[in-house]
């Protein structure tokens, strides 16, 4: 089933406590719930969301009944296998992307999408053969995996999120404590996109034409634009602005510049500031990678 077969969810359209009317998948087609199951937990709805949630729109065999008490759900098995997804991952493997020793990857066990996420550092790997990572999150804390278990880990290489699943074969303390995981066969590998957007709390300081270094927050981010919020903000649409930031990002932080331009701006009472819609005018590469990984790590975290 290609990503464009699925239709994204919001939020707003499940409910905690009660089962799912259909199966939820993520953007790269795996299943994240089975028609039925129920989301426990506002932090497990809010997990799901960040991940990002679609369901497929063929999808007709399911009914949910009684609301309150005992809820009942009958699924139509041919739709069910009509609609699992098929993952057709990129053909490469993992040593063609020439990870080097210190990336961040972002692991979960495999089988409880609902898990957390930890962040912890690749030490390296050996060809056919093997995947060393530190078994220290960035809190320090040593994580409890299990040998034989299941995980999926995440990463950004260049402009591609890539992933593989993978076994834990040896959990080690010593020199210092670390996972060895099984080799991952095939990895799925997929852009980062525009669209990618993340909630913040980012402070930036605004420059343009009759205003210099005026405070604001940023409320919203992504790759080609924000949402920028302030008070003492006087902008107008169609007004180019300098907007400067530092933004931590693959374990660095960066000061970064960036251009843009007031698409449009609102004021929603009582509140007394003014949000504005911005457009980032084209950013150099470097700029634009470095935002591209705050936002993947943003949203996995």
């Amino acid at each position: 089933m290609a990503h464009s077969d699925l239709v994204p969810l919001r939020q707003q359209d499940l409910a905690v406590g009660e089962p799912v009317p259909y199966a939820i998948f993520d953007a790269e087609n795996q299943l994240l719930l089975s028609a039925g199951q129920v989301i426990h937990t506002a932090k497990q709805l809010e997990t799901l969301s960040k991940l990002g949630m679609f369901r497929n729109p063929a999808w007709r065999g399911v009914r949910v009944a009684g609301a309150v008490g005992g809820a009942r759900v009958h699924q139509d098995t041919q739709s069910e296998a009509v609609s699992t997804p098929k993952a057709q991952p990129i053909k490469r493997h993992l040593a063609q992307m020439k990870l080097i020793p210190g990336t961040t990857l972002h692991i979960q066990s495999s089988i409880d999408p609902l898990s957390q996420n930890e962040s912890v550092k690749l030490i390296g790997w050996l060809d056919k053969n093997g995947v060393l990572l530190s078994a220290v999150n960035s809190q320090g804390t040593i994580l409890p995996f299990r040998e034989g278990q299941s995980v999926k880990a995440k990463t950004i290489a260049g402009k591609d999120v890539i992933s593989f699943e993978a076994i834990v074969e040896k959990v080690c303390f010593t020199p210092f404590p670390y996972l060895h995981l099984s080799w991952p066969d095939t990895l799925q590998i997929r852009q980062l996109r525009n669209s990618l957007r993340v909630n913040t709390q980012l402070i930036a300081s605004v420059s343009g034409d009759g205003i210099h270094s005026i405070p604001a927050r940023i409320t919203n981010l992504s790759a080609s634009g924000a949402m920028l919020e302030g008070s003492d903000l006087k902008l107008e649409t169609d007004q180019e602005i300098t907007m400067a930031l530092r933004l931590h990002a693959a374990g660095i932080d960066h000061t970064m510049s960036i251009k843009a331009i007031v698409r449009n701006q609102k004021s929603e009472p009582p509140a007394t500031s003014v949000q504005y819609g911005l457009e980032f005018i084209p950013l150099a590469t470097t700029e634009r990678l470095v935002l591209e990984h705050y936002i993947f790590s943003s949203i996995l975290e």
